[in-house]
């Protein structure tokens, strides 16, 4: 993705922020997260496709909530297996501990490709092959559990084994007891269960009873006590050897089952991993749907050439922050095509936040994503570009500056691409006179360009430029400055009222006017010496009269 918008643009704009908030039940779902890619003017077909599936799911959604719910809970059933799957398929024998993770799995796909069959979404990617062989083959028995046991009806041989085996265990163990129960009637000393026994030296009587039993043999001695064992008797070895034999043969028939089990694994492993692959589409689908919901966002429109139409546009993440603090955020309406737009504005009037919403939006529409916005028509670009004007490159050894010119080179390179340039206060980390020289300088140029060009500045007289798109933040025009004078004089710390006034909308301005004077209303009601404010009224007209 760092071809179409930097990994730093990406977490300036807010879109780091929106894909770390989508959520994903499976570990499939987030390597899909994590591998989006932006649909560009040559798939825009698949964007649209991927724009209505989303849409179809959350009709269903709407019809049925039960739907989110019971996906979610299959989709947490699922962990990522896939080397066992790749390994079966390379014809590799899979251990027991592999062969219960894949029963598991398979039965949890398997009650998903119902779940899905359930609801009549006409979508490509939720359509899950069956994998019914492999699950009856790993729960022969069909009992449902998704434990798993090499069971003796995958071969009459190792139900043979078994109960030779299981009787000459029983056999062992009734000859264990019964010698131990007899050493304990002539010694009075009671066996472990390894066999030992374990007498103190002070206690003669006992000690001198082990040491004539011909049933038992010392095996230690210390300070304090005698150890002795159970002599195995010659029909205790042969019963033991005949159960190590079995056990050898039981171990070969298991391993012939498993190689039967991990070539049927093997066998159907490509539908498996495109069951795999549609899951994790799934998921990622889900994550859009419930991110949509809780943004309340619509479908965006999808147009041929870059193009953008914004209706009520809010950037999000913004927005919840205002949220938080009981403020209210404005929603933007925006238009833009090919060449050069410039917005105008006081400070505080939202030109930053409103160039970080125009990208977040494009961006997500051309992710496959619902857009927060009343309305949206977006027409793909090749490259977003973001500039806040205030990078440093301490690597580099750029200053602000120096850090904005060197990320400007290399959109303005790009500029014929027909991406989306956006550049916040132009020139601003230099001086007015050849930041403004500059600032016109790119605009000339930018203008005569395939890309959308958005810019925000304070210089005045670029406005004045042939070819461009003049916006203006309304700002505080239209607010009652005796409102806002009462309001700034009872305030403390004046936080929040001009916020409270301030009208963030844009407005098309055609009549090439010179940027907002705010700032000169603003300081004289909040009480800054009148000498001061006619002063600097005198030195603007001056200037302007240059």
């Amino acid at each position: 993705m760092n071809n179409y918008i930097t990994e730093e643009n990406r977490k300036e704009i807010g879109l780091k922020y929106i894909l770390q908030k989508l959520p994903t039940q499976t570990p499939y779902g987030k390597e899909v997260k994590e591998n989006i890619n932006p649909y560009l003017s040559d798939k825009i077909q698949d964007l649209r496709k991927t724009l209505r599936d989303l849409g179809i799911f959350l009709q269903e959604i709407e019809k049925d909530y039960q739907l989110l719910r019971g996906l979610k809970n299959h989709l947490g059933e699922f962990k990522d297996i896939r080397g066992s799957f790749y390994r079966a398929r390379s014809g590799e024998l899979l251990n027991e501990v592999e062969l219960f993770e894949v029963k598991k799995q398979m039965m949890a796909m398997e009650k998903l490709r119902k779940f899905l069959l359930r609801y009549p979404l006409k979508i490509e990617d939720f359509h899950l092959l069956s994998v019914v062989e492999v699950v009856k083959i790993l729960d022969p028995e069909n009992t449902g559990v998704e434990t798993f046991y090499i069971y003796d009806v995958y071969s009459e041989e190792l139900t043979i084994l078994r109960k030779r085996k299981k009787a000459i265990e029983e056999s062992v163990a009734y000859y264990n007891k019964t010698i131990k129960e007899q050493l304990y009637q002539e010694t009075g000393v009671k066996p472990k269960i390894n066999g030992e026994m374990i007498v103190l030296k002070e206690n003669e009587t006992q000690l001198e009873k082990l040491l004539n039993c011909t049933k038992v043999y010392q095996t230690a001695e210390n300070d304090k006590q005698f150890i002795f064992k159970i002599k195995p008797s010659k029909e205790l070895k042969k019963l033991q050897e005949e159960l190590d034999n079995l056990k050898l043969l039981e171990e070969e028939e298991e391993f012939k089952i498993r190689q039967i089990l991990s070539r049927t694994i093997g066998n159907n492993a490509n539908n498996i991993l495109i069951n795999i692959e549609n899951i994790g589409k799934i998921d990622f689908v889900m994550g859009k749907a419930i991110l949509a919901l809780q943004m309340k966002a619509t479908e965006p429109a999808i147009v041929e050439h870059p193009f953008i139409d914004i209706e009520e546009g809010r950037h999000v993440v913004i927005e919840e922050k205002l949220n938080g603090q009981g403020a209210k955020y404005t929603p933007i309406d925006i238009i833009l095509q090919k060449g050069v737009a410039l917005i105008t504005g006081a400070n505080m009037g939202g030109k930053t936040i409103t160039l970080k919403m125009i990208a977040l939006i494009t961006a997500m529409a051309q992710l496959g994503f619902y857009v927060p916005a009343k309305k949206a028509v977006i027409g793909p670009v090749t490259f977003i570009y973001y500039s806040s004007g205030d990078q440093q490159s301490e690597e580099k050894g750029l200053s602000t500056f120096g850090g904005e010119i060197e990320g400007l080179k290399h959109a303005v390179e790009k500029a014929e691409d027909e991406g989306l340039i956006l550049i916040d206060e132009l020139a601003r980390g230099t001086n007015p006179l050849e930041g403004y020289g500059i600032s016109r300088g790119v605009l000339q140029y930018l203008k005569k360009k395939p890309s959308i060009s958005v810019i925000t500045t304070h210089f005045d007289g670029l406005s004045s430029i042939e070819g461009i798109k003049h916006l203006q933040v309304v700002g505080l025009k239209n607010a009652s400055k005796e409102a806002l004078k009462e309001e700034l004089q009872k305030s403390k710390g004046y936080k929040g009222v001009l916020e409270k006034h301030m009208d963030y909308r844009l407005e098309e301005n055609r009549q090439s006017e010179s940027t907002p004077k705010d700032a000169i209303m603003i300081a004289r009601l909040m009480g800054l010496k009148e000498e001061i404010i006619e002063e600097a009224q005198k030195s603007i007209k001056e200037r302007e009269g240059q």
